[in-house]
């Protein structure tokens, strides 16, 4: 009689009761922990696609015109570019997650915000009337898009 032969004839019915009693408790774990596995997962890929946006933001906020040396057209459309990086990225978010586009929005403390531009070159200077008031609106929806990407699971 073989190896296999003799594990089927020494098997008692408590034996079968243990091995389908293990087989549920799997199929239960798998049950309960493969959706909040899935869920994590699709937040932090959608996190992931959020990066290009975030680094347009940073771009902007260190490419901001001195508008003392350079008031007119170039400074406009930075402007202009702000208010569309804004548009975007709230378009991005509002039909992943309304609550993500509503936390990105959410600009309540900007006057918090250094009105201060550091450039990478080391030089700063300081931004008066609503182009400062842009800037610290462009500080603050990066830091709220900076939060939703460290926690994508309370937002998407």
């Amino acid at each position: 009689m073989g190896a296999l032969d003799r594990l089927f004839v020494e098997t008692r019915g408590i034996d079968w009761l243990i091995l389908i009693v293990d087989f549920f408790i799997l199929v239960a774990i798998l049950w309960l922990e493969l959706p909040d596995w899935l869920h994590k997962r699709r937040a932090e890929r959608t996190a992931q696609t959020l990066a290009p946006l975030m680094a347009r933001g940073r771009q902007l906020q260190s490419s901001v015109p001195n508008q003392m040396s350079n008031p007119g057209p170039e400074l406009m459309k930075w402007v202009e570019d702000v208010k569309q990086w804004s548009a975007q990225t709230e378009a991005f978010l509002a039909p992943r997650s309304a609550r993500a586009a509503v936390a990105f929005t959410h600009v309540i403390s900007a006057s918090s915000a250094d009105r201060k531009v550091h450039k990478p070159d080391g030089s700063s200077f300081r931004l008066t009337g609503r182009f400062g008031d842009l800037f610290q609106v462009l500080q603050v929806q990066l830091d709220n898009l900076q939060k939703i990407m460290e926690n994508p699971e309370g937002y998407f």
